[in-house]
């Protein structure tokens, strides 16, 4: 988990923690959401395309984010 706390700090330009939010992180929109997926997957995480538009906080993602194999 802390490992994706770090990547999205990264992308988002600001620390995060789980109750980090769309709502509570500026600049954090549509395009950003996908940056972090992005990061994520070579990250080695996946999240399923069905989620991405689900995806309003830290909590969705790290419900979403599954290891690759």
């Amino acid at each position: 988990m802390e490992n994706i706390l770090d990547i999205l700090s990264e992308v988002l330009g600001t620390s995060v923690s789980e109750d980090s939010s769309v709502d509570n992180v500026a600049g954090w929109d549509s395009l950003k959401t996908l940056q972090v997926v992005m990061a994520l997957d070579e990250a080695g995480y996946e999240i399923p395309l069905e989620k991405i538009a689900e995806i309003k906080s830290v909590r969705d993602i790290l419900s979403f984010a599954v290891k690759a194999q």
